[in-house]
């Protein structure tokens, strides 16, 4: 069952960096991280392809992952990170893999250097990220069926 007030949180944590970078109060750290892109060729028994992607952090980042639309494979391959989500708080360290459900979403803080690999299947055969993003990610909670996050549960 999912946690809505820690649905809340990542939500309104990932809003109070968008705010802070944007006032300048707060350094946008995509520049100190590495986005790898993985493709293997379509898998014709299965009519689709694997696709991942491989985000390399420093020690001390915080950020929030992507809403994902379907359900996918998370590894953590390398160093130690503090993760919330919907299913709860926990601290992880490498190796580490788990499965993680549609509609989910998590907020992360590397507490050393590391390594986070998503797997994901699609039907996307080709390179184009823009494609793979638009049938990977989800726009918001409501366009998977669900419901929005309620900030009013953090007070």
């Amino acid at each position: 069952m999912a946690d809505l007030k820690l649905r809340a949180s990542v939500s309104y944590l990932e809003q109070a960096i968008e705010s802070l970078i944007a006032q300048g109060e707060a350094e946008d750290a995509v520049d100190q991280t590495e986005l790898e892109h993985f493709f293997t060729p379509k898998i014709e028994d299965f009519d689709a392809c694997l696709y991942a992607r491989q985000l390399s952090v420093p020690a001390g980042l915080t950020f929030t992952g992507k809403l994902h639309r379907h359900h996918h494979i998370v590894s953590l391959i390398k160093g130690k990170m503090a993760i919330v989500s919907e299913d709860g708080k926990k601290v992880v360290s490498a190796p580490h893999t788990w499965a993680a459900p549609a509609g989910s979403k998590r907020a992360f803080h590397a507490l050393e250097d590391s390594v986070l690999l998503n797997v994901h299947i699609t039907t996307i055969e080709d390179e184009d990220l823009d494609k793979l993003e638009e049938e990977v990610i989800a726009p918001s909670y409501t366009s998977l069926g669900l419901e929005e996050p309620n900030y009013k549960l953090l007070e």
